[in-house]
Order: C-alpha cells, then structure tokens, then sequence
C-alpha cells in the first residue's frame, strides 16, 4: 500500500519540538513501517498557516491524490491538514472519498469509511477550527496592547529603522533614514512617486526588499505614520516608543499633496509612458520631466513635459553620456499609440503566433492518448495475471516476477499523463491569453476611441511590455509574451 506523508508547521509552531517537521516525518516513518506501507512522497509545507488549503504542497498532494498515485493520506494529527472544517471536510469528501484514498491520523483514532468516523473528524475539525479562531483573537488583543504600548507590532523591520526586541523598540537606521527623508523632500518639491522610485533606483539605492522600488513601495513610505513617531492600529494613532525620522509638519504637507492628487485620475495627464519608456540609444529608462520655461517673462510660466533618458539627465548617472535628446510627451505619447493601432487595421503577426500556440497544443493531445492508451492496455495485461493467479495457475514468486515490469510500465505511464496534462493545461491557459490579446487588438481602434484617459493608459500598460525611442524620435513598442 503506498500512502503520502503530510507534514505541515506554521512559523509560530517552529519551537515545538513535538511539531517540528523531522519529528512529523520521523513519526508518520515509525507508523507506516509497522503497517508494512510504503511512502510514495513526502508533501512538506514549511512556515505556513492551516487557515485555508492555499499551500504549494498541500496542492500538489491534492492533484497527485486525484491522479491516483497513492491509496492513503497520513498525518501524525488531523489539525496538519486545516484547522478549517469546512477544508477538513471538502478534502474527505471531494478528494480522497471520490479518489479512494484512505486518511489516517497517527495520533487520533477515526475510520473515514464509517459514518461514525467522518462525526468523529467533523467534531475534531470544529475543535481544530476554534482553536484557531481563540489565537486570532489572542493576537489581535496583543497587538492592540502593544500599540498602546506604542510598541512596533510584528517580526518585520520597518525600512528606516532597525527592530532591537530586547528594548521592544525601533531604533534608527542612520543610512535608511536619510533615503526616507530625501523621498519625503522630494514629494513635498513635485514629484510624484513613479519619479521618486525611478531616482532611487538609478542611484542603485537598495530598496526596503532589495528589489527595484517602485511606487507602490514610495507611497506606502509616504503615508505611514510611523516614520513621525506614532503607531497605528486599527484607524488609532498612539505615541511610538521609537524617535522620529520626520516631522509633524513634513507629514501633514505630505498627507495634503497626496489628498490633493486624489482628485485627478489616474493616467489623466500627459506622459502615459512612464514607467515602460527606454531609450533606444544606450537602453537605459527614460523619465518624464517638467521643465518650466518663463522666456520671455510671462506669467503664468509655460511649462512643457518631456521624456529624457537617465544617462542624459546627468543628476542621475553622470558616469555615461547619452545624447537621445529630450523628446516631447504628447509627441512621443502619440507615435506610440500610432504604432499600436497599426495592430487594429493587420494583426497578421499575433495571428501567427496564435496558429503555432494551437499547434502545440494540438501535439499535446495527441501525446495524451497515445498514453492512455498504453496505460490501458498495461493495466488489461495486470489483471490478466491476478486473475490467473486468483484461479491457481500462477504461485505468488511467478506472480510477483510477471507483474514487476508491468507495474513500473504503469507507474512511469501514470507520471507521464500527469505531467503532460499539466503542461496542456497551461498551454491552454497561454492559448486563451493570446486569444484575448488578438481580440483586443483587432477591435483596439474602436475601443480607444470611446475610452477615457485613465483608460487608455491602463489599456496600453496591459497591452505593452516596452516602448524605446531613438535619437531620430523612431518608436518601437514590445508586447508582453503571452
């Protein structure tokens, strides 16, 4: 009998000994040797929550159940599974009943084939389950009390600040924090939070993750109040024990610029490019940059939008010369969307790649018979010799030498249609994006025409992966894969 081992520990669970993953492995090892079972896998989720079935291997379990490559499901307790009954439930009664795939407890006592049984898991899953809901409501009084406290809450490091949990306290990071001041300065100056992210990542400033920044990353640094002293907990602002890296007053100008900038939609305003905009040139990003222009005096001052390239824009990286030239948004802006609509009138190329996409799916299938098939006839051949050895013909030495080669044929048969069927699945998931992305684009002239700004940005950024513009202002746009 082959069964898998499931293993499962939260991060608030890694200190127990009892619980720890090689203990759960060690256990379920012990138990299944005495059973004489054999384990077909060991499916291991590390570090996460039983508030839900969203794991990696708990969904790996669950298609490896459904394609039959196991008759059991063993856990040294039940609450390894889900702390939901609702899961608990569905995974009994729409996986491994409907599958016949048995599931054992190694420290609980229950048959899923008795309608005693499934009560008695029912009953241990609201027990599982209010357990959970009790530690949700500890943790959330701890972390009131600990605002109050005016304590940072979590095991995380704010960016600006380093996490010293003996004094429960945040404590400044010198270099960090002058990052989070600069980005404060420059919003209050202007700019917005795509600029300010491009600025800190062409001075190759590590970011909070050591990933690119991005706005999202600039805002959330923009509107938290932590960085004033305070801590926030459910809508409450409490005195922090940590000291400020911002004023009372940089925060309140802040809060009223981006208040302000609430009122425009987004993708409103010219520069519809930003963010996805190269120069053609030396392949460096572009930003969009304001330049104001009082010649002669006028007032008010005339302001024109341009794209220019980092290496060009030597406040950034002087240590290369770029001369790409400032190009003109609306011009600019324009051009790629001429280039775009081109796609409405001769879509011939996505059309294409559309007709290769089925293609390989078409080969998909074919390979996907041709195994079941195989299988099918493998499997005959097995019960072709049980049944001989059922009525006596074969002793259980022959027995075991005919079908050794046959069960190893069954087995690599099994693996293979699961995998392709997987990789078919996803084909036809890409096959189906490319389909959208055709249709889109051949009625791309008519939808652009009714749509709003904001709507036309979103629609391009959805649709374009890059746009580069040479010195001689000639535009390319690159679509996304799939």
């Amino acid at each position: 009998m082959k069964v898998a081992a499931y293993t499962r520990v939260s991060k608030e669970e890694q200190a127990e000994k009892d619980l720890s993953l090689p203990a759960q492995k060690e256990r379920i090892q012990m138990y299944c040797q005495s059973q004489d079972w054999e384990i077909y896998d060991v499916y291991c989720d590390d570090g996460y929550s039983a508030k839900n079935l969203n794991r990696p291997e708990m969904k790996r379990m669950i298609q490896d159940a459904k394609a039959g490559l196991f008759n059991a499901v063993v856990v040294v307790r039940l609450d390894r599974i889900s702390r939901s009954q609702k899961d608990v439930l569905y995974l009994i009664e729409d996986v491994f009943e409907k599958n016949n795939v048995g599931f054992k407890s190694v420290t609980q006592s229950f048959d899923t084939t008795t309608a005693f049984g499934k009560a008695a898991i029912g009953m241990l899953a609201v027990f599982a389950q209010l357990e959970r809901d009790q530690l949700i409501e500890r943790i959330t009084d701890a972390k009131r009390e600990a605002a109050k406290q005016g304590r940072h809450g979590g095991g995380f490091t704010l960016y600006g600040y380093y996490n010293n949990p003996a004094a429960k306290k945040l404590e400044i990071n010198e270099l960090e924090a002058k990052t989070v001041q600069f980005i404060y300065n420059e919003y209050i100056k202007g700019d917005s939070y795509q600029t300010i992210s491009e600025t800190l990542n062409a001075k190759k400033i590590p970011s909070p993750k050591n990933k690119e920044w991005s706005r999202v990353t600039v805002r959330d640094i923009l509107l938290n109040p932590k960085y004033t002293g305070k801590i926030k907990h459910k809508g409450n602002l409490y005195e922090g024990k940590h000291d400020a890296i911002i004023t009372q007053d940089e925060w309140e100008q802040v809060q009223a610029i981006a208040k302000s900038k609430t009122k425009f939609l987004p993708g409103a305003n010219p520069g519809m490019l930003s963010g996805i905009i190269y120069c053609g040139e030396c392949g460096m990003k572009m930003r969009k940059k304001a330049v104001w222009q009082n010649y002669p005096n006028t007032n008010p001052k005339k302001v024109t939008n341009y794209y220019v390239c980092y290496n060009q824009d030597g406040s950034y990286l002087s240590n290369k010369n770029c001369t790409c030239g400032y190009k003109h948004v609306e011009v600019i802006d324009k051009k790629a969307v001429d280039k775009l609509l081109m796609y409405s009138i001769n879509p011939k190329t996505i059309k294409e790649e559309l007709s290769k996409m089925f293609d390989k799916t078409s080969d998909n299938t074919k390979a996907i018979s041709q195994a079941k098939r195989e299988l099918s006839q493998v499997k005959m051949k097995l019960d072709k010799w049980y049944l001989a050895f059922e009525k006596g013909a074969l002793d259980p030495d022959e027995l075991t030498e005919r079908v050794k080669e046959l069960r190893e044929q069954r087995s690599y048969l099994e693996q293979q249609l699961v995998s392709l069927e997987v990789q078919t699945g996803k084909m036809k998931e890409k096959d189906r994006h490319l389909e959208q992305f055709y249709t889109v684009l051949k009625n791309l002239k008519k939808t652009w025409k009714g749509a709003s700004p904001e709507e036309r940005t979103a629609l391009f950024h959805n649709l374009v992966k890059k746009v580069s513009v040479t010195l001689e202002d000639r535009v390319s746009i690159e679509f996304f894969e799939d």
